[in-house]
């Protein structure tokens, strides 16, 4: 069931603009060879802050999310302690993606936030999984299959709204 404070949300908000802010893509080895040597691949998706905005003489707010893949090296064992080296960074794409929605009545903070996690990844979620594939290949990136949908778990703590904290 949908909290009060969600519904307002969605009821008030219709999104305006979906685009990337801010992009980080490199590869810093080369030589990897990934056809023959063993790699892992970490995931980030998460919303960073949100802000409030006057858009076209309407009110108007824009949620931030940090979006990246990393692909690493295996880690090597080590014989005399068993435990695993340093994982080796061979390339990463990172990305901030911002969703912007024009409000019809001003939102609460607590319905923005809750809207956040639980709509707003899912509106910017295809964005940045085309955006992750179309820069892997142009990368010469082993392809990463992200799923359709993306499932927005709480990390540690709600996003920071844009100017209260750093």
């Amino acid at each position: 069931m949908l909290s009060v404070e969600l519904q307002s949300a969605i009821a008030n908000l219709k999104i305006n603009d979906v685009y990337i802010d801010k992009i980080d893509a490199v590869v810093t080895d080369r030589s990897f060879n990934f056809d023959e040597q063993k790699f892992d691949i970490e995931h980030k998706f998460g919303v960073k802050a949100f802000e409030l905005k006057d858009l076209q003489e309407q009110k108007a707010v824009c949620f931030s999310f940090e979006a990246g893949v990393r692909w690493l090296s295996s880690p090597k064992r080590s014989n005399e302690t068993d435990d695993d080296k340093d994982q080796q960074v061979i390339a990463r794409i990172e990305c901030v993606i911002v969703g912007c929605y024009l409000m019809k009545e001003l939102v609460s903070e607590e319905a923005l936030r809750e809207f956040a996690i639980k709509n707003c990844g899912f509106h910017v979620w295809p964005y940045w999984r085309e955006f992750l594939t179309s820069q892997s290949e142009r990368l010469r990136l082993p392809r990463v299959m992200l799923p359709i949908t993306q499932f927005q778990a709480l990390n540690d703590g709600e996003p920071k709204k844009s100017g209260t904290s750093n």
